[in-house]
């Protein structure tokens, strides 16, 4: 630690702000959600003096000041599935700010389709509000229906929808800097602008993305974009049972995701993540023995005529995969995925859970050209890295606009994650090798990826921003380590 720290003192202070009932001692009964976000790092825990929920951006200015004074660092976790959390840490004493109380959906637009919320509501919270609003739009979605919609743009994670680039669908913001001074990005930093939710780009240089797997500031408000129903939904399914047949699929979806004509997230799932999925929706696997090595799920979305013109096509097209088996919603596969998958395409999570009931996963995604030799290489690379220390794990890979991702999840439990975090760090040495970048990872190993994954100059650019903005590493400071 730098400096002895007044808990007491701390926490006293806390209480006045956010009320004492907002206060949670870490060695609380009721601190064990947050020890459940935050993981196994057990030297940030015991840096930590206790978790405060304030319910307005005000509080948040005022605890942010407060951190700033007593030299602590504040974490933040927008709600409690986890998701978004900045966890970094450093040396130093620290306050988690837990947003899960701030669950104002401040405005919702049907007619523009976009909403503004705050940093604790949830897909389910907004679908659920738009439903009653009697409105007709999707909300492009993670699987757990639960995750926070600001955790999820920060993480730039991506849904299955044509809105599935969370960051890219995501339209100004409201942050806390370390200095405790509110900042609207976009359109909303110009008084009286009434273009705040419509249009990105401010005058002069563009900052979102400075907020995004940072922890440069803290997001208090986000305004996100919404896709109108579509008058007509056509998803389907392409079952692939062999190595040809995977690296054929994506070479002929490969002009079809560049063009648009298929525009949501494919994604090709390895039959163990489909059972993981049917699983974690507590649903039985009835049949899943049956399943083939991988199934590709894709959409089509837009006017009855169009979608059934573009389909044929499209139909031709997926027939040239050798041994491959086409399956739509007029001949629906019995694979238990594939409901499921229908669902998250049309933007509807397929489970709601918190961070205490999730299962424990290190994950993280490589990305590489769209290319079918691509993703047979990673798979063996990854394969090769992580069988080799007995190591299981599932992956799927999903096709966005030009990229390629690998998601790969790992099964933890507190005696094995010192052994998978080795082996997992191994294989992403390998990826990274081979020139398959890393471009998400679980906050297990953000440390140890941030370091070896930025670039010495990029880095020494987070760093002079960090600097700048956070002199006192109020924030976390971990980018600028």
């Amino acid at each position: 630690m730098e400096a002895v720290v007044n808990s007491d003192l701390i926490i006293e202070e806390s209480s006045k702000i956010v009320g004492t009932d907002n206060v949670v001692l870490l060695t609380d009964i009721a601190a064990a959600p947050y020890r459940r976000i935050l993981g196994e790092n057990s030297a940030v825990i015991e840096g930590l003096v206790a978790a405060v929920r304030p319910d307005s951006t005000g509080q948040i200015q005022d605890l942010v000041r407060l951190a700033s004074t007593r030299s602590i660092n504040v974490l933040t976790i927008p709600n409690a599935a986890g998701n978004g959390a900045a966890l970094l840490g450093n040396d130093k004493s620290g306050l988690v700010l837990d947003l899960s109380r701030m669950t104002k959906i401040i405005e919702f637009n049907p007619d523009s389709g976009y909403a503004l919320v705050e940093p604790g509501v949830s897909f389910d919270m907004l679908r659920e509000h738009i439903n009653k609003k009697g409105a007709s739009h999707w909300v492009d979605s993670d699987k757990n229906g639960s995750n926070s919609i600001s955790g999820s743009i920060t993480e730039r994670a991506f849904g299955y929808t044509p809105y599935g680039d969370h960051l890219l669908m995501q339209c100004g913001m409201e942050v806390v800097t370390a200095n405790g001074e509110v900042v609207r990005t976009g359109m909303g930093a110009l008084p009286n602008s009434d273009t705040w939710q419509l249009f990105k780009y401010n005058y002069g240089p563009y900052l979102d993305g400075l907020f995004s797997r940072s922890d440069l500031a803290v997001l208090t408000k986000v305004g996100v974009w919404l896709m109108p129903t579509p008058p007509a939904y056509h998803p389907f399914m392409v079952a692939l049972p062999d190595v040809v047949a995977l690296e054929t699929a994506i070479e002929v979806l490969r002009p079809m995701k560049i063009s648009m004509v298929v525009p949501n997230t494919v994604v090709i799932s390895e039959r163990r993540a489909d059972s993981d999925l049917v699983r974690s929706s507590n649903h039985e696997d009835v049949g899943g023995g049956e399943r083939s090595e991988w199934n590709l799920y894709g959409a089509l979305y837009g006017i009855p005529d169009n979608v059934k013109i573009t389909w044929q096509m499209l139909e031709n097209a997926l027939a040239q995969i050798p041994n491959g088996t086409i399956s739509t919603i007029a001949d629906p596969p019995t694979d238990p995925a594939w409901p499921l998958r229908t669902r998250l395409m049309r933007g509807e999570p397929v489970y709601s859970k918190t961070a205490e009931i999730l299962d424990r996963k290190l994950w993280f995604t490589a990305s590489s050209p769209m290319e079918g030799e691509a993703a047979t290489a990673m798979r063996d690379i990854v394969q090769k890295s992580l069988l080799r220390s007995d190591v299981d794990f599932i992956y799927e890979y999903a096709l966005t606009w030009r990229t390629m991702f690998m998601r790969v999840s790992i099964d933890y439990t507190t005696e094995t994650l010192a052994n998978s975090t080795e082996v997992a760090l191994s294989a992403i040495a390998d990826l990274t090798a081979a020139g398959y970048a890393i471009s998400h990872d679980s906050r297990e190993l953000t440390a140890a990826v941030s370091t070896a994954h930025t670039g010495s100059n990029l880095r020494k650019l987070y760093r002079s921003i960090s600097e700048a903005l956070d002199p006192n590493r109020t924030l976390c400071g971990g980018w600028s380590a």
